[in-house]
């Protein structure tokens, strides 16, 4: 109880104030990036906002508690200029809320995992447009409202001994289901209903989630129509008579199986890189130029670029060109493990690197990743990042290319 203590005062004494509202909430996430819980938060009425896309927050396993049961636990929401989306929530436990996690109808993308929901009013009230909701624990005499299902996207996963190809939902705590299914599902719709408050969950889980070990994550190509993913469980209403007919579980025997996964990107994305992957990278970060030429470069990556001057690195970003022309990369120049200049790596060569950045503010730690595409010249930086378009993912090490009449060729 003391520690719940100390860090209420430490929680009170971090209020922010939320753009374009009165409410005051402990904590707003407005740009980008990777947040992680460094320790159990007790507040007072409402705990963290989101306004930016492209962010993850990881609880680490702690607590997000009010001290009051008032208030809302995590608050989603537009920025009443462009939607907000591609964010994820996963590995928290949200207790004492009136609502534990709100979302607005504005927002898309979203994905809550592996979370706990426990004495909470409502454990979710969403309105958002392509939402994952799976692998979740929702605690007794808890109330739910969603537009969308509650469940997973396909996902490939290991369930007692047995490596199935399914979908799955959030596990029930005393909730026993009629039928129960060999892929650890119960073959009923799990109906989370009181008067006009309803959400369904298709695919309620047999075991607590830990039972169950994802392999890999299908999600939907990007494909659309009329504003919906097709052939996802976006395109269900969210009413029982749509899930009639259960898609049918593929089973094969479980070896080993190395976990990857996706996410739709940003439609700006250039078409020339390869890999999902690296497409996924590039649609959450900021592409950072210095100089017209490196202004060409970096269109090449994505449409929407930012100009170093006046801006402030705080989440995953591609630095394209040498530090005599970037501000950034002159800043973090020295930080990789080879720095650029005029002579090195020289002539027409350029080189791909890769760090991690980890910064914390009281009790959220937040991590992103920095890329550097530059060379020693003008061709050493285009024969980094044309090479940088073909990768598979990022690279754990330098990558050092020259342009030759053939184009980009890694220097061995």
């Amino acid at each position: 109880m003391k520690k719940f203590l100390i860090l209420a005062i430490i929680a009170l004494s971090m209020l922010v104030s939320a753009n374009a509202t009165d409410i005051q909430y402990n904590w707003t996430i407005n740009e980008s990036g990777t947040y992680t819980l460094s320790e159990d938060m007790l507040v007072n009425y409402y705990g963290i906002q989101i306004t930016a896309s492209n962010v993850v927050l990881d609880g680490n396993n702690n607590k997000l508690i009010s001290n009051n049961s008032e208030g809302t636990g995590i608050y989603i929401r537009s920025n009443y200029e462009n939607y907000t989306e591609n964010v994820t929530i996963k590995n928290l436990n949200i207790e004492n809320w009136s609502i534990g996690i709100k979302i607005d109808g504005d927002v898309k993308n979203i994905t809550i995992k592996n979370c706990e929901f426990e004495n909470n009013e409502y454990f979710l009230k969403s309105y958002a447009t392509e939402q994952y909701f799976y692998l979740n624990t929702i605690h007794e005499n808890q109330e739910v409202m969603s537009n969308s299902p509650l469940a997973s996207p396909k996902l490939v996963y290991n369930y007692g001994g047995n490596e199935y190809t399914y979908r799955l939902g959030n596990y029930y705590v005393g909730y026993t289901g009629t039928e129960a299914e060999d892929e650890g599902v119960y073959n009923f719709v799990h109906n989370e209903e009181e008067s006009f408050i309803r959400a369904f969950d298709i695919y309620p889980l047999i075991k607590t989630p830990e039972n169950y070990k994802i392999l890999k994550v299908l999600y939907p190509e990007s494909d659309s129509e009329n504003g919906v993913v097709v052939a996802d469980i976006f395109a269900l209403a969210n009413y029982p008579e749509n899930y009639v007919i259960k898609e049918t579980p593929v089973t094969t025997p479980s070896p080993s199986h190395s976990s990857s996964g996706g996410r739709s990107y940003d439609s700006d994305i250039s078409n020339d890189i390869e890999s999902k992957v690296i497409k996924n990278f590039v649609s959450s970060a900021a592409v950072i130029y210095g100089n017209e030429i490196d202004q060409q470069y970096a269109e090449e990556l994505r449409e929407r670029i930012q100009n170093a001057e006046g801006f402030k690195i705080s989440g995953n970003s591609v630095i394209v060109g040498g530090p005599n022309a970037n501000g950034f990369a002159k800043e973090y120049n020295n930080q990789f493990e080879m720095p650029i200049s005029n002579d090195y790596p020289g002539e027409n060569k350029g080189v791909i690197q890769v760090l991690k950045v980890h910064g914390s503010s009281i009790n959220i730690i937040q991590s992103y990743t920095i890329v550097y595409i530059a060379g020693s010249d003008r061709l050493g930086t285009q024969a980094a990042l044309e090479y940088f378009k073909t990768l598979d993912e990022l690279p754990n090490g330098p990558i050092m290319v020259e342009w030759t009449e053939n184009g980009p060729v890694v220097v061995e």
